[in-house]
């Protein structure tokens, strides 16, 4: 239930709202604030005052595009793109990935040595191995362990590279083809795809991560059709409600 001042707001902007089945204009008479509900003379249809407001906020904000987004239409074809360009996001990654990746190149180099030695011969007097009490590298054992160890640190490593490749040529897109829909986030030609049947939206919202970073979960698209597509973790907060805002009314308000 609405609080007072909520009514107050909602009474004041009666004109605004339109019905979000037929998109006809609500006149004042047709929206009964106390129960919350309104009924358009226009297609019968009674809804929700949440949803007709939550309607006219995706209006809004699709009139409101920020830089970096786009809709094209090729044929019937349909194409939302938003970049997830952030200079400020691509020179943090850039400093936790020198750290990350400088401490673990050590060991990496070390590991290296110990495989080199015990299967090659002796190192290049270029290579960068730090000095050796023996003058010989680890033993095969102990460099074949390093290796395994070291294996998930190296693939932390090279997400952290790839982050900042994303926020500096990064785009997430949804293409719309028919019946066939698409979730698209890439940086040049490598990307990753998932496909989901646009006929069969239910609902088109704002969720959040299930992965939290430093105590927060960040906010992210949920597309829910024959399967649920996450996405857009990665945009921010006005490009985020943004695509949010178009994919909802290509998809479900129209």
């Amino acid at each position: 239930m609405f609080t007072q001042s909520s009514q107050w707001f909602i009474i004041q902007r009666m004109h605004q709202y339109k019905c979000p089945s037929c998109r006809a204009v609500l006149p004042k008479e047709q929206i009964n604030v106390s129960k919350a509900v309104a009924h358009c003379l226009g297609c019968g249809k009674l809804s929700s005052l949440g949803d007709v407001m939550d309607f006219q906020e995706v209006q809004e904000q699709v009139q409101d595009t920020p830089s970096g987004c786009f809709v094209w239409e090729e044929g019937s074809r349909i194409r939302v793109q938003a970049t997830l360009r952030s200079i400020s996001g691509a020179i943090g990654a850039l400093f936790i990935s020198l750290f990350w990746n400088g401490i673990v190149s050590v060991f990496v180099v070390i590991a290296i040595a110990g495989l080199w030695s015990n299967l090659v011969g002796p190192l290049p007097e270029w290579f960068p191995a730090p000095d050796m009490e023996d003058g010989k590298g680890l033993p095969l054992g102990m460099a074949l362990f390093l290796c395994l160890f070291l294996t998930p640190f190296v693939l932390i490593g090279s997400c952290m590279i790839a982050g900042i490749f994303l926020n500096l040529w990064g785009k997430v897109e949804v293409i719309l083809d028919g019946p066939q829909g698409s979730v698209r986030t890439s940086v040049g030609p490598l990307g990753w795809t998932r496909r989901f049947d646009a006929t069969s939206v239910d609902k088109v919202s704002i969720g959040r991560s299930s992965v939290e970073t430093n105590g927060k979960r960040a906010k992210l698209i949920r597309i829910e059709a024959d399967r649920t597509i996450k996405f857009g973790g990665q945009l921010n907060d006005k490009r985020l409600e943004w695509m949010r805002s178009v994919l909802k009314k290509l998809l479900v308000t129209q």
